[in-house]
């Protein structure tokens, strides 16, 4: 560069010189011009001033139009001879300026470095002035516009008589449009896709709302401007939330009806209902200072908890109601009926919260995902505890003093039919337990025969679409086949909108599940319409095309899930032997291929990428005064292209600034094998080397990426899960059939795709149902004052997940991190019923009565409070179970778990309980008489 500087400083000395002796010409031609002129002037000044009637003057006039005629002659030749200057001018500096040639200094490389450190402006510190305050100080200034730019000065030679170059010397500055690189659509027609993204410290469905008014005041504003959301977050926690909220209220009116047929009288029922609003109300206030916001976690909490907010309730004014149809006076049997259960409930509710507080020593996902729910649900259950033993006893006390006694009912009827049934359980204790323990181990069996998933699929109206087109495809061929497929897919009945954009045009939503090049479309459905349906019908209507079409109905849930962790089967293969890596990759993707149950198998996680490999051959190169080093220099500048350097504006845009080389807009293949540059030989001669006489040149294919972990090089060898296939499952068989597979030394291969992310959440969850077991032993320890009472209720909870299991089959469900969750809750819900039950068997003993007509007056006593709360916890989850809106579909494994298992359980406690205790609790309790009793009431 320093030989290249030199000879610019010799040339441009030269191109001095002529520029000297060019404006010299000029500026002599310009004062002899002047002077002619001025004479021109005054001569016609003359003229206009002569009489019109002094005919004597006739010859003046022609005497002064002749030296006019030859003044005029004089300037016209005087101003070709200058514009001839000029142009002699403007011609020499063209040559001199080639032949200086400045790209010798000024390559493509320093143009785009100067242009950048040119445009800085930075902090570089702080002073303090005499009163210690810090300024802060900052150098340089941002280029401003169009115009800075074009007069941005680039360096100085130090030549006198030479201004500095400017990028306008040595650039065209230029406003490219760039629309012909993007492709973006909406039902045909041409569009732009905006993506916003909110700030941290403003809620999702406010921004929402903000982004949306806007675009009401612009499209009134503009005639003919339309917006379409093509994905609104904001609508969809709208949507979430009026589902969890009407699951919610139907659950509070189904738990309502069920108090009223079993209680017969409209007073108890309303004391009930009282209890709803006001620990809804209580748990939003815990919520709000504990800042647990409002989102669909949370609002899953709030909505499962509604059957269970009435539990206590129920169970504190079923006993006042049964105390005051018996005769005992109003106040009496409120405090009484209060009294009797409190231990009961209070252990009750502290059962259910504690099987949640091993969350608090789980991590990553699983903690991530459910601590709003356990949260808020804990809130709730903390307030209907309070409610029930302060609320239900006040309002008891004025409501039920007109209770009627109670009359015999189909249910009271039932009772006696139930205690034969209770006492022939006891004396079969075998047939019972064997029972249980067999429906346990079978359904257990069957539902992890069926694999797990990470997350349920829901069911939207909307889906993501991908077009794939062949190797080699151009822009044009790939836009024309977009729009094909988009006005195919807007025959489909059911689909509303059509947006699609190529690869980056996407923005982030949408091209995260295309590769660069391939075409995504977001289709959103009208009302009424099932995904599943629509996308079978979109595929077969783009069967016949030449691009592969592929509308997916769980596409929207599967990006979502792979936000969350890895999607399918992912077999990652080590080693640092290039070749050795790539081979076991296509050797493992060929065994993945002949698993059942896979599909869209890669061998990386791109497509491999052409190559020109250019070997330079070191001989013929040293002929020429050329290293390998130099051939790669002279090729990569030749191959440099654009690259945005720096953004301004201009006008009220923004653009994007970028340098490349004039010509060199398509870079072909060819233009790379006929590449020549210049060589100056040892005696200072330049001239011409062919790239093909120094080097052969060899198409093959590269890795697109190759990604290091752990200092090892690896691929991750990946493939899509088929519909109706289970992950799992498909993960096992992909193993057993690699267990024969044996990679060369050094190389290794592992799983770590969806299956392991599956294990790892399933193994917090069990550390979590496990501690969380443990915790509500020790609650109930605590609340019996021994162990056996604790241990006899703790045979409810295999109940409940046999009842689990076996709505999960019958549902068609796997188990997943809701389904496990569900469980977890029926650890702490289902042991509530045996608690009652054993407590007041202890009771009943303590007062002196037989330990097996104990058993069966205590299990006719509580059987009404123990369905009365079971069925009003399974009611507010059945609007859930059903999965029938976006929001229920994601809760619904854990609200049919929940329900399974507590509708199995209370069936079951009912007769297992008492079995066990029966078998257990032998030894008589301490007696207390009626003496007693009465002394420690007073």
């Amino acid at each position: 560069q320093a030989v290249a500087v030199e000879t610019a400083r010799v040339q441009t000395e030269e191109l001095r010189t002529q520029i000297a002796a060019a404006e010299e010409r000029c500026a002599q031609l310009e004062e002899e011009s002047k002077k002619q002129m001025e004479s021109l002037e005054n001569m016609q000044k003359q003229l206009e001033e002569l009489p019109g009637e002094l005919m004597g003057g006739v010859t003046k006039i022609s005497l002064a139009g002749g030296q006019l005629a030859a003044a005029q002659t004089a300037l016209t030749s005087a101003q070709t001879q200058l514009d001839a200057a000029v142009k002699t001018l403007e011609e020499q500096l063209a040559s001199a300026l080639d032949a200086a040639d400045l790209h010798g200094v000024i390559t493509l490389e320093t143009l785009s470095s100067l242009i950048a450190a040119q445009n800085l402006d930075m902090p570089a510190g702080y002073v303090y002035d005499e009163n210690g305050n810090g300024i802060i100080v900052t150098v340089g200034d941002a280029i401003a516009d169009g115009e800075d730019l074009e007069n941005l000065v680039l360096l100085d030679l130090g030549i006198e008589g030479l201004d500095p170059i400017r990028v306008c010397d040595v650039a065209d500055v230029v406003r490219a449009d760039n629309a012909g690189e993007i492709y973006a659509s909406l039902n045909g027609n041409n569009g732009l896709i905006l993506m916003f993204s909110k700030q941290s410290n403003y809620a999702t469905a406010k921004v929402s709302d903000n982004i949306n008014a806007a675009f009401e005041e612009l499209s009134a504003q503009y005639p003919g401007l339309t917006f379409t959301a093509l994905m609104d977050q904001g609508d969809y926690i709208y949507l979430l939330r009026d589902s969890i909220l009407s699951s919610l209220l139907w659950g509070a009116l189904f738990s309502v009806i069920i108090l009223f047929l079993f209680l017969r009288d409209w007073r108890p029922t309303v004391i009930t209902l009282c209890s709803i609003p006001i620990s809804l109300l209580f748990a939003l206030t815990l919520m709000y200072f504990t800042g647990v916001s409002i989102n669909i976690m949370s609002l899953s909490g709030l909505s499962i908890s509604v059957g269970m907010l009435v539990d206590n309730s129920v169970v504190v004014i079923e006993n006042t109601y049964r105390l005051r149809a018996l005769g005992e006076s109003t106040v009496k049997s409120a405090v009484s009926g209060a009294r009797q259960v409190g231990g009961a409930i209070a252990a009750s509710t502290l059962t259910t919260i504690c099987v949640f507080v091993p969350i608090a020593f789980v991590e990553g996902l699983t903690r991530d995902l459910f601590t709003d729910m356990v949260l808020t649900l804990s809130y709730a259950l903390i307030a209907s505890l309070i409610v029930a033993l302060t609320l239900v006893p006040a309002l008891a006390g004025k409501l039920l003093a007109h209770a009627r006694p109670q009359s015999e009912t189909a249910f009271t009827r039932f009772m006696p039919k139930y205690k034969k049934s209770v006492l022939w359980a006891v004396n079969h204790k075998a047939v019972t337990l064997l029972t249980a323990v067999a429906l346990l181990i079978a359904s257990g069996a069957a539902v992890i025969a069926k694999g797990f998933t990470f997350l349920p699929d829901m069911e939207m109206e909307q889906m993501m679409v991908t077009l794939t087109m062949p190797e080699g495809s151009s822009f044009a061929d790939t836009t024309a086949a977009a729009d094909e497929a988009a006005a195919r897919m807007l025959t489909v009945p059911g689909v509303e909108t059509v947006g699609g954009a190529i690869g980056d045009s996407a923005g982030s939503s949408l091209s995260m599940m295309t590769t660069e090049g391939d075409v995504s479309f977001y289709v959103l459905l009208e009302s009424g319409y099932k995904a599943s349906r629509v996308a079978k019908e979109i595929n077969e209507k783009c069967a016949d095309m030449e691009a592969a079409v592929n509308a997916d109905a769980n596409s929207l849930m599967s990006s979502m899930t792979q936000m969350l962790t890895s999607s399918g089967i992912t077999v990652r293969v080590y080693s640092n032997d290039l070749d050795d890596l790539r081979e076991t990759a296509d050797a493992v993707a060929d065994v993945l291929r002949g698993v059942d149950g896979t599909e869209n198998v890669a061998a990386g996680e791109e497509e491999p990428t052409a190559e020109l490999h250019f070997t330079v051959d070191k001989k013929k190169a040293a002929k020429e005064q050329l290293t390998v080093a130099q051939v790669y220099m002279q090729v990569a500048k030749a191959l440099t292209g654009s690259a945005d350097l720096i953004e301004l504006s201009d006008g009220g845009d923004t653009y994007a600034v970028s340098v490349q080389t004039a010509g060199k807009d398509k870079i072909t293949p060819e233009y790379v094998r006929s590449l020549t540059f210049d060589v100056t030989a040892k005696d200072g001669t330049v001239h011409s080397v062919a790239l093909r006489d120094i080097a052969t040149v060899e198409e093959t294919e590269s890795l697109s990426s190759i990604r290091r972990l752990n200092q090892r090089r690896y691929i991750d060898v990946t493939a899509d899960i088929a519909e109706g296939c289970n992950v799992t499952l498909v993960t096992n068989a992909a193993e057993e059939a690699l267990a024969s597979f044996s990679p060369s030394d050094g190389t290794t291969i592992g799983f770590t795709g969806e299956r392991e992310s599956i294990v790892e959440a399933l193994r917090q969850l069990v550390l979590m149902l496990a501690v969380g077991i443990l915790l509500v032993y020790l609650v109930m320890v605590a609340q019996f004052q021994d162990l056996k009472s604790p241990f006899i209720v703790m045979f409810t909870i295999p109940l409940a997940f046999t009842g689990g299991f076996l709505a999960l089959l019958i549902a068609g469900l796997e188990i997943n991190l809701l389904s496990m969750l569900g469980m977890i809750m029926l650890v702490g819900i289902i042991v509530n019923n045996g608690i009652v039950l054993v407590d007041y068997i202890n009771q009943l003993r303590i007062g002196g009565m037989d330990r097996r007509e104990a058993i069966a007056d205590a299990a006719v006593t509580r059987l009404r409070p123990i369905l009365m709360t079971s069925i009003t916890t399974i009611l507010g989850l059945i609007v859930m179970a059903l999965g029938q809106s976006e929001a229920t579909s994601l809760i619904q494994p854990l609200a049919v778990t929940c329900i399974g298992g507590l509708l199995y359980a209370t069936l079951m406690t009912l007769y297992i309980v008492p079995v066990m205790y029966d078998a257990l609790s032998k030894k008589a309790l301490y007696h207390v008489d009626e003496a007693d009793l009465e002394l420690s009431e007073k």
